[in-house]
Formats: C-alpha cells, structure tokens, sequence
C-alpha cells in the first residue's frame, strides 16, 4: 500500500478516530487504539498504517517489559499539528460560508476561482485536449484521483477520492462549489473553450463526484 498511489484512504471515516487516540507522549498502544475506537485489530492496524505513511503519526518500539514482541506505541508528529490547523480553518470558513446560503456558495466559487489563479500560470490558450488533461494533472495533484472518460458530448473526470469529503458531505453548497469554481477558473486560464460551462455534479454515488467539460 501506498499513500501517495491512494490519497483518498486518508478521508476514510475510520481514520480520523484512530488519530485523535493517537496520544502525543507516546504511550498510545496499538491495542488500546483499536480497543477505544472499537475496530478489529487488523483494520486498526490498517488505517494506524496510512496514518504513518502520510507523516500525521509515528510508531516506535517500546520497551519490552516481558518475555515476546515489543509493544508497538504511536505518537503524533510535530507536522501533524499544522495539518490539523489547517484543516480546522478549512471548517471554521466553510462554516461561516454556510450561515449565508444567498452570497455564501457565490463566495466559495470566486474563492474557488481565486485557487485557480494559484495553482495554473497565465499562457497561451491550449487546444481543448491538452487544456483538459492539464485539469486532469490539476486534480490529481491535489489529491482527486481523477479518472478520464470520455462520451460524445462531454469529458468526464471522476473523483473518488476527495480530500475534503468529509466536509464536502456536510456542506456540499460550499465545498463542492468551491471546486466548481476551480474547475472553471482552471479551463479559463489555460483558454479551454466552454470554459463556463463547465459542471460538477457531487456525490453521484457515496464516494463519487463528476466534473463534466462539454466538448467543443
């Protein structure tokens, strides 16, 4: 298994439990963890496995106080701390976004536009193929896994791993939206034509969304 292979194993809604038991002195045992969570041993270990391949734990060998295999202790890791910031602000601005269902879906697609500006350099407008598979590039850098199929009319990437899923599933309005804002900025930067028309449709199944770029 490889995290970076399979980013969305992180949004799997076991894991977060695991790494909120995850204690920070160090004494957190693999059996404690399973226990307090309430998982079999072997789909703890599993996800306590993810968890410290993507750097938020880290796993030590205790001391062998009796006779057989050492203890297997976990701890959290210095740079799991600012992931955790960033993902309550993430929360605390979807929130606020939330309050206001008028202005706020508005308000994450422009941010989501302003992400576009970040992630795609201004340059000469790309034919319709090489603009769509640069989006395709986009997301999975930032963690989508996208998948490309295409049909008569449209271009299809489908994202079955989403690294905010557990938020986009509370407050699809904003998030999914913000994403949309995304998409679209992206095409427009790279000169993609039918740039605004371009769709999301979130959660066609419980762990899929659609991105859909008409062809031109």
């Amino acid at each position: 298994m490889c995290i970076r292979d399979r980013p969305g194993l992180l949004e799997h809604d076991e894991v977060e439990p695991c790494r909120r038991h995850v204690q920070p002195d160090g004494r957190g045992e693999r059996s404690d963890i399973h226990g307090a969570v309430g998982l079999h041993v072997t789909t703890a270990r599993f996800h306590l496995d993810v968890l410290q391949q993507a750097g938020l734990i880290r796993r030590t060998a205790g001391r062998a106080g009796k006779p057989g295999r050492p203890r297997q202790l976990y701890t959290v890791t210095a740079s799991a701390e600012p992931r955790e910031a960033y993902r309550q602000l993430a929360v605390a601005l979807t929130e606020v976004l939330a309050t206001d269902p008028g202005a706020g879906p508005q308000l994450a697609e422009r941010a989501g536009r302003h992400w576009a500006q970040m992630e795609i350099p201004v340059e000469d407008a790309l034919s319709w193929e090489e603009g769509t598979r640069r989006i395709s590039d986009l997301f999975e850098r930032i963690g989508f896994a996208p998948r490309v199929v295409d049909d008569t009319a449209e271009r299809h990437l489908e994202l079955d791993a989403c690294p905010f899923r557990d938020l986009a599933r509370a407050y699809p309005q904003i998030v999914c939206r913000a994403h949309l804002g995304l998409l679209r900025g992206s095409l427009d930067r790279l000169g993609v034509p039918g740039a605004e028309h371009a769709g999301l449709r979130p959660f066609v199944e419980p762990e899929l969304c659609v991105a859909d770029v008409p062809t031109p």
